[in-house]
């Protein structure tokens, strides 16, 4: 599978402000057979927590383990990716992803790229007139949705953890800023962007007739607790990606996750009394350089925590 499909489908372990809802009514396991992506960061003087989360709402995510419990309860500052309501967060990342009225997509891609779209929208009963208002970027996002359509109904885990702490009294913050964000998914000249848009394209035909989508995919992995079958999911075939694919995933993952590190290590040093847990989509704690690698780079201690 091409990395640029990937690079769509991992929104939902690493961008905040996209996937925000699942299905209701899914099976929801025992609290008991979860293996939650949760690591304790400890130093001289502080103790913090790192939560990896899928960001959407469906209860198999939702549901926390004991240990994720009892670090919720025990923290009191909860850090998410970002802070902003889902409101705040969809509405700016509409108004960026909009073409500049007289615009169209129509008028920056090939003809035979439109066609496909056009297609896959039809098929998909989605609406052809949104697209074509919408950045390349943006259509890359729409397009991701048709596998994460089943998924689209509740509020997501990120924002539930926020909600929960705002109610309990606790501190509230964002890691990252919505610029930030954008700047990721917006990665790239519009000429790149519309390269790897019709690179997704041709993937999502070749394997449109798929039984299990990418996103159920990385659920089985999530749910497990396999933060190396993730980063395996999100890794195949990179080497053989084009320099244009890899730095895409650059700006997605690796260049993130070390202004998180960053960030986190100067909250801790400005802050030592505060037990801070910190709530990340799950892959920007997996790999060689993710952000808890990273921080036992500058002196921590981080251990995973059993469940």
């Amino acid at each position: 599978m091409n990395k640029w499909i990937k690079y769509c489908a991992i929104a939902a372990l690493t961008i905040g402000s996209i996937f925000i809802s699942c299905s209701e009514g899914a099976p929801v396991p025992s609290v008991t057979e979860q293996n939650p992506l949760l690591w304790k960061v400890t130093s001289e003087n502080n103790t913090s927590y790192l939560f990896g989360t899928m960001h959407v709402a469906d209860p198999r995510v939702t549901t926390l383990a004991p240990a994720v419990e009892a670090a919720f309860a025990a923290s009191d500052a909860i850090f998410t990716e970002l802070k902003e309501s889902q409101v705040e967060l969809s509405g700016r990342v509409t108004v960026e992803g909009r073409l500049p009225e007289g615009t169209h997509l129509s008028d920056l891609i090939p003809a035979d790229m439109y066609a496909k779209i056009n297609e896959l929208v039809e098929s998909n009963k989605m609406i052809m007139n949104e697209m074509n208002s919408s950045r390349p970027w943006m259509v890359g996002m729409y397009l991701q949705l048709i596998d994460a359509m089943p998924y689209m109904q509740g509020v997501a885990l990120d924002m539930q953890l926020t909600n929960r702490a705002r109610e309990e009294g606790k501190e509230v913050g964002g890691i990252e800023t919505i610029d930030e964000q954008l700047a990721a998914l917006a990665f790239g000249s519009e000429e790149e962007q519309i390269k790897l848009l019709g690179i997704a394209i041709d993937n999502m035909i070749e394997k449109s007739d798929n039984e299990i989508s990418d996103i159920e995919l990385m659920l089985n992995d999530y749910l497990q607790g396999d933060i190396d079958g993730l980063w395996e999911f999100a890794n195949a075939e990179l080497l053989d990606a084009s320099q244009l694919e890899k730095d895409a995933f650059d700006a997605l993952l690796t260049v993130r996750n070390d202004n998180m590190a960053d960030r986190i290590n100067k909250r801790i040093r400005a802050n030592p009394e505060s037990m801070t847990f910190y709530a990340f989509g799950a892959l920007h704690f997996a790999g060689p350089q993710g952000v808890g690698e990273l921080l036992k780079g500058m002196g921590y201690e981080v251990e995973r925590v059993a469940k």
